[in-house]
């Protein structure tokens, strides 16, 4: 090449940059190497040629005898007409005409609904239950999806004020008070008078519970951080509640039917966990074998599954939300420890405060306090499974949850006031989603991974405490020979020191060492521990050989998480919500724990003195 056709080069690639950039003072970020040249595409010569970033020419298309690249007729009409874009289009659609849709789809579920009535011609209550639950959840859905549920809470305030609260204003405040006050107790002496004689206790024994209550409710006031700032009207309601509860569970054939029906629905359900351990191992082993392993985790894995599910599409926190509501409204507590008391029977003790995780680095003490209390005082669902397993009565189980939620809220503001000006004060509030599940799929393998972290966590526990619990007891009796005292435990001496507290339960006087030995179980391992000592810890077992009234309310004074152990895993748990209050729990975790393990206790004494 010639010194003019080189100049003639650098003359085009020199109008090139400036024709790239007029501004060379400004260079142009154009993705190629910063050499000052402007790297041109060339045009393909074949169809279906393609290129490199670097403008290099690959190998394709025709010019190499290849298949061409281009979408055949059958790719493109899926891509025209995708899932994704379908879905789109659907969800626009519904959105659009969402009233309409709602309706065609109550009017299918109505004729269903009335055509399986008529068909099957059921004239059992218990046997269409289940469907009318379903048709009554689905129709109440729909319609607060449309119509705001403010005008039924509008009608409710309207009712209470103008045939409550309106007459009562011509009533002295100090009558008023007097009545609330001391309505629940004497409910309770008149209950305790009035019931016959049975197989479960005579007037005596019921009088004995109420002394207990009376004597309860007395030291939780003597040893309260703020005597003179006791909430009395939540004290005064909880305990109402608590006995309208028990009253509706234990002494109306509804009720109980009720709750009978319930509690065998339940049962039904956790039998489908065994269904997984049979295609694991086998169906004999899982039927036949009476391990607590085999016989306890599967059920507690698929209803923690469950559980999950239910939280993924909201059905649980509509639920609690709801329920919380009832106890802002009447026992005048905060929204946030009310949607925690009663979630807790559902979740647990760890998972109940991730309702509300965003409220719980600004609460009081006193509602820090409530939430620990709250999961001390019951046990959740997801466990409630191992106690079935077991052979514990499933309606006493929920009947003392539902019993525990109202008396932890009343111990625990009788224990520690509230001084302090709570966020959410008599406000109701919505319990928060995790929001980290994709679909329904997602949410079923999180509840099984969480299930499957509690039975490794319960069987380390099991493990460790009973080991420990042995070794101690080694020590113990070895010590006691030398002193001629045989059989010396931890059990039995903790059962001496709750020797008062248990006959002031109501219990016989032949089983109060037993009952006492059993909650000390509770405390020191877990209740577990002491359901496993209750239903088979002997031949024959220790319910076999106890009175009928000593054995229900031991039943129900165990159904709860106060121990040693959980006081660990609480002040962990939420401490890794609110690092910043981490001081706080730690401070109030033995106050609480011990404020749920009497609130569990005295709705062992009301069930005792109602049965």
């Amino acid at each position: 090449m010639d010194r003019k056709s080189l100049s003639d080069s650098a003359s085009a690639v020199e109008g090139r940059k400036l024709e790239q950039n007029p501004h060379p003072h400004h260079p142009v970020d154009t993705g190629y190497p910063d050499d000052g040249y402007r790297y041109e595409m060339p045009s393909p010569t074949h169809e279906g040629d393609s290129y490199d970033e670097k403008g290099a020419a690959k190998v394709s298309g025709e010019a190499a005898g290849a298949p061409s690249e281009e979408p055949s007729k059958a790719a493109r009409i899926f891509q025209k007409f995708a899932l994704r874009r379908w879905l789109t289009r659907l969800g626009g659609l519904y959105r659009k005409h969402k009233p309409w849709v709602q309706l065609v789809g109550w009017l299918i579920v109505t004729g269903y609904f009335i055509a399986a009535l008529a068909i099957r011609n059921v004239t059992q209550l218990s046997d269409v239950l289940p469907l009318i639950f379903f048709y009554a959840f689905i129709t109440l859905r729909l319609l607060f999806w449309n119509v705001s549920i403010k005008y039924v809470t509008r009608a409710i305030r309207f009712l209470w004020d103008n045939l409550i609260m309106r007459p009562a204003q011509y009533i002295p405040m100090k009558i008023q008070l007097t009545v609330l006050y001391l309505a629940p107790f004497v409910a309770f002496l008149i209950i305790a008078l009035t019931l016959s004689k049975n197989e479960y206790g005579d007037r005596l024994s019921r009088l004995q519970g109420f002394l207990g209550m009376v004597v309860i409710i007395f030291v939780m006031a003597m040893t309260s951080r703020h005597p003179t700032h006791i909430q009395w009207h939540t004290v005064a309601v909880g305990q109402t509640l608590q006995l309208i509860f028990g009253l509706i569970v234990l002494k109306t054939t509804w009720g109980f039917s009720f709750f009978q029906w319930i509690a065998q629905r339940t049962a039904d359900l956790l039998h489908f966990g065994s269904t997984g351990c049979a295609f694991l191992l086998s169906d004999d082993i899982c039927k036949n074998s009476g391990y607590f392993m085999v016989t306890v985790f599967p059920a507690l894995i698929f209803f923690a599954s469950l559980i999950q599910m239910a939280y993924y599409v909201g059905l649980l926190q509509w639920v609690v939300a709801k329920s919380s509501w009832l106890f802002t409204r009447v026992m005048d507590t905060s929204g946030a420890e009310s949607v925690v008391a009663v979630a807790s029977p559902f979740v647990g003790m760890s998972e109940n405060a991730l309702l509300v995780r965003t409220f719980i680095p600004h609460m009081t003490e006193s509602e820090l306090h409530t939430v620990l209390a709250a999961g001390f005082s019951t046990i959740s669902g997801s466990v409630m499974s191992g106690y079935i397993a077991m052979g514990v009565p499933v309606e006493y189980i929920i009947t003392s949850c539902i019993m525990s939620v109202p008396c932890s809220l009343a111990m625990s503001k009788l224990r520690i006031p509230e001084t302090e000006e709570s966020m959410t004060k008599g406000r109701t509030i919505e319990p928060e989603s995790e929001g980290d599940e994709q679909n329904l799929l997602h949410a079923a393998g999180n509840g099984a991974n969480n299930g499957m972290t509690l039975c490794l966590l319960i069987a380390a526990t099991i493990i460790a405490v009973i080991s420990l619990l042995n070794l101690v007891n080694f020590i113990l009796t070895w010590l006691g020979n030398y002193l001629t005292i045989h059989e010396l435990t931890i059990q039995l001496i903790l059962g001496y020191v709750f020797y008062p507290f248990t006959w002031l339960l109501g219990v016989r006087k032949e089983d109060v060492l037993d009952v006492s030995q059993l909650l000390a179980t509770k405390v020191i391992a877990n209740e577990f521990v002491a359901y496993k000592t209750l239903t088979a810890g002997a031949e024959p077992p220790l319910r076999e050989t106890m009175d009928p009234r000593s054995n229900i309310i031991a039943t129900f004074a165990l159904c709860g998480f106060a121990n040693i152990g959980s006081i660990g895993i609480q002040v962990g748990s939420i401490g890794a919500i609110a690092p910043n209050r981490k001081g706080d729990l730690a401070r109030l975790a033995v106050s609480a724990c011990i404020t749920g393990f009497v609130a569990t206790c005295m709705s062992a004494l009301i069930a005792g003195m109602l049965v």
